[in-house]
């Protein structure tokens, strides 16, 4: 980019997410909030509310330090890096939603969305994939979508697999925004919180009742 930019009439800034919280309306199929929102809304309907819901991925994910980042805070530095270009030029920036975080913590307010416990995964023994809960429930998904009034269309069109990778990452890959937050971008979330939001468009979209 240097390279490129160099005697041209513009400039460039690097922004680097973690993982994208957000939603798209026309589906998204490596989206990590739709795919748990489509999951969780399932098991409710199958399992019952209040039912636990065990972590699917294993202890080391469980508690292996990660950042995430709305899609909405993601835009607004956008904005901000443009507005900034003597700040931003020529510079990259990571940005997250706040300091850093685990599943331990996320989990079970993010399953808590849906009426539902979330709880850790067993210490022992293959961890729980709700990759395969979701392909072994396949046969309900019609009468989920019919009954509810649900768009069509978006359990089939998400990654289980996607989703499964990105919950059972099992290494630390905390990002610092210490950079950003020099620059004055002081937005913060907590991190569960822009999971909520991204589950709040799913229920205006029809993605999920």
């Amino acid at each position: 980019m240097l390279r490129a930019s160099a005697h041209k009439p513009w400039t460039f800034c690097e922004i680097r997410p973690d993982a994208i919280v957000g939603f798209v309306p026309q589906n998204n199929a490596m989206n990590i909030a739709q795919a748990l929102g489509l999951f969780l809304s399932l098991w409710r309907a199958v399992e019952g509310e209040g039912s636990t819901v065990g972590f699917p991925g294993s202890v080391e994910a469980w508690e292996a330090v990660h950042t995430d980042t709305s899609q909405d805070i993601l835009a607004r530095f956008h904005i901000f890096a443009s507005l900034a270009p003597q700040e931003t030029s020529e510079r990259a920036f990571n940005v997250v939603d706040g300091p850093a975080t685990t599943w331990r913590e996320v989990w079970p307010e993010v399953c808590a969305y849906f009426g539902l416990r979330g709880i850790a995964p067993e210490s022992s023994g293959a961890p729980f994939s709700a990759q395969k809960w979701m392909e072994d429930h396949q046969s309900e998904w019609a009468k989920w979508i019919s009954t509810n009034g649900l768009k069509d269309g978006a359990l089939e069109g998400t990654s289980w697999e996607f989703m499964q990778a990105v919950i059972g990452i099992p290494f630390r890959r905390d990002y610092d925004a210490s950079a950003s937050r020099a620059i004055g971008f002081e937005e913060v979330r907590a991190h569960a919180e822009g999971y909520r939001l991204a589950f709040d468009e799913m229920r205006r979209a029809g993605f999920i009742p």
